[in-house]
């Protein structure tokens, strides 16, 4: 299917949480040992350690990370995480497979599979409604969207770091489109990504689930 069209946030103030989900991610045991794993590298890299077992352990250890430390070096911090795990993946990558045209299909079928325990579902899509080549990938409802409850989060330890790390890494652009309405995340691989303060699908004001904001000011993003 075509991509939606993004959400623009550039207006609001306050945005309102999603919906309840009716049909919540039900992670595998493959998905627990994953984000083990992907919680482990990040404790490294940022040595917050929450007593919290699992995926929600992971969002307050972010959450914490980011109220002591900022959202640029929450910035920082992910995405040595993200260099850390891949090792040396996306350098053979980027030097054998680059320059491939069918690269962004190839990286947004490997990430449908992949990725489910960090963002959970995911479906593939075009890049959009205009063209129909592959490499748009949907996140159904995010995971790290839903566990944190925050636009910093999302914009800076998924969003921000996530499209560096494939431009740098992998050599490939990837465009990242939150809805923080419905929870959704619109991929596009081979996208040159907007710059994260010119973007409108990331609002000013803050969303009215997040925690953090009950203990610190997040009306702008730099401070999110």
């Amino acid at each position: 299917p075509a991509p939606r069209p993004p959400a623009h946030y550039k207006s609001a103030s306050v945005i309102p949480s999603p919906p309840p989900d009716d049909n919540p991610f039900s992670p595998s045991p493959v998905d627990d040992f994953l984000v083990a794993a992907f919680r482990w590298t990040l404790q490294r890299q940022s040595g917050e350690i929450s007593d919290t077992p699992g995926f929600d352990g992971m969002m307050q250890e972010l959450l914490d990370y980011r109220i002591k430390h900022g959202p640029e070096e929450l910035e920082r911090v992910s995405y040595r995480t993200m260099i850390a795990l891949g090792g040396p993946i996306p350098f053979i990558y980027k030097h054998l497979f680059g320059k491939l045209e069918a690269t962004p299909a190839i990286l947004s079928w490997f990430a449908k599979f992949l990725l489910p325990f960090l963002v959970g579902d995911m479906e593939l899509t075009t890049r959009s409604a205009d063209d129909p080549r592959g490499g748009g990938v949907l996140v159904k409802r995010c995971r790290v969207l839903e566990g944190s409850g925050c636009k910093g989060i999302c914009a800076k330890m998924c969003k921000g770091p996530t499209q560096r790390f494939f431009e740098e890494q992998w050599g490939v652009p990837l465009s990242m489109s939150p809805n923080f309405e419905t929870g959704e995340c619109q991929l596009v691989f081979g996208e040159v990504p907007i710059p994260i303060e010119e973007d409108p699908t990331i609002p000013p004001g803050c969303l009215t689930c997040c925690p953090a904001s009950r203990s610190m000011e997040c009306n702008v993003l730099d401070q999110c």
